[in-house]
């Protein structure tokens, strides 16, 4: 295992806040400095795309309730036009 890796997995054992933080506090090395920062761009890019994800599902269900309500508003439609026919032909009658 290299110096970076496991550095790297002593980022993961303390947590991205701690890291930042010792980040901010100029606690690491320059070495160290450039692999926390690609380790916390690659958490970054990571959360971009779980929330990514997040707004795909999220726009499917708002499309699915659209189209539900949809066909639920055209049988309500369509029950009261037949309604309507039927009385107006039982009033003729």
């Amino acid at each position: 295992m290299t110096n970076e890796e496991r550095f790297i997995v002593s980022c993961e054992a303390v947590g991205e806040a701690d890291v930042r933080a010792k980040l901010s506090a100029n606690r690491y090395s320059e070495l160290k400095v450039s692999w926390a920062s690609s380790w916390l761009q690659r958490i970054d890019n990571d959360k971009s795309d779980i929330t990514k994800a997040e707004e795909r599902s999220s726009r499917l269900r708002d499309l699915s309730r659209t189209q539900n309500r949809s066909v639920t508003a055209r049988l309500a439609f369509l029950i009261a036009v037949m309604l309507v026919a039927l009385t107006g032909f039982f009033l003729l009658r």
